[in-house]
């Protein structure tokens, strides 16, 4: 299982790529007609795909050590060895680095949304005095538009498809660019063709507050993965799914978390207590391959106690 996410984690990368030429093309062309077309929304529009470029190469970086072939190393240290194996629970640790990588990421683009709403702020005086948005600016962002409709749909049919949540997040964010750069268009074609250029600064604001609500999202996100946070209503979920087995007579303790994208479950339920070892070992098993069919939960570790009210005497 462990190699199947890391395949999976590999081909994500594979895609990321494309993705930071297609943001790096669409940042270079923006910037440069947003130049020659005295557009700030465009500008504006360019940084938020700069910190798509940003993102994505820290999270590249991140899947990277995540996937890395050797087993005996995490980020050039050595995993300890646990009765003369590597120790599994640092060995899955190595899924988490994704996250916080991710949680870097989240103070740059943090950082790129007050540039860029600064920038607007202060051109919002001067608007129109020397420059207006020109066609040239319309056509940045009709090309972007365009271009960031090819990126989400890339990221959503491949997330679909690999049943990757690091993809389909990427999809997720890039339809917010396809609708920031559509409405970076509309703002320039209005600026331009009634005249009015200080929409043009207005809205390079609200791209601004736009990439720091979604930096503050990811910093949250990362924030309460790395805090083993679960939701509690698919918890509940996952609860109710292993009392349906006959043989579990209550669950005394449970405990979730994520490493990465990677859900890992931890639990103690009461059993028969005379139940035989080979009848306990086949509910374990068919407890874990419901939970991992129903729930996608990579690791399952069970332990056991005996019913007090059935023990023979």
């Amino acid at each position: 299982m462990e190699e199947q996410e890391i395949k999976k984690l590999q081909t994500a990368l594979k895609s990321l790529w494309v993705n930071i030429a297609i943001y790096l093309l669409i940042t270079l062309i923006e910037y440069w007609l947003a130049a020659i077309g005295h557009s700030q929304a465009l500008r504006a529009d360019a940084m938020n795909n700069l910190s798509g470029v940003i993102s994505t190469l820290f999270l590249i970086v991140g899947l990277h050590t995540a996937t890395d072939s050797d087993d005996h190393f995490l980020v050039g240290k050595r995993i300890p060895l646990l009765n003369g194996r590597n120790d599994d629970r640092m060995q899955l640790s190595r899924f988490r680095m994704a996250t916080i990588f991710t949680l870097i990421t989240s103070f740059i683009i943090i950082f790129i949304a007050g540039q860029i709403i600064f920038q607007g702020a202060r051109d919002m005086y001067t608007a129109g005095i020397s420059h207006h948005p020109n066609r040239y600016s319309a056509l940045g962002a009709g090309i972007a538009t365009v271009l960031m409709a090819v990126v989400c749909y890339f990221n959503y049919h491949n997330g679909k498809r690999l049943n990757n949540a690091v993809l389909s997040a990427a999809a997720k964010d890039s339809m917010g660019d396809v609708v920031t750069s559509f409405g970076t268009l509309v703002t320039v074609l209005m600026a331009f063709g009634f005249k009015v250029p200080w929409i043009d600064s207005t809205v390079s604001i609200i791209i601004g507050f736009f990439v720091l609500w979604s930096g503050l999202v990811i910093f949250q996100e990362c924030t309460l993965n790395l805090a083993d946070y679960v939701d509690p209503d698919l918890e509940q979920r996952i609860k109710t799914a292993i009392i349906q087995f006959d043989e579990v007579h209550q669950i005394m303790a449970f405990r979730s978390r994520y490493n990465g994208d990677v859900l890992i479950v931890e639990m103690l339920i009461m059993v028969d207590a005379n139940m035989d070892v080979m009848t306990l070992y086949d509910l374990t098993e068919r407890i874990e391959k419901q939970l991992e069919r129903q729930f996608q939960i990579f690791d399952v570790t069970t332990q056991a106690v005996p019913d007090p009210g059935e023990v023979s005497h």
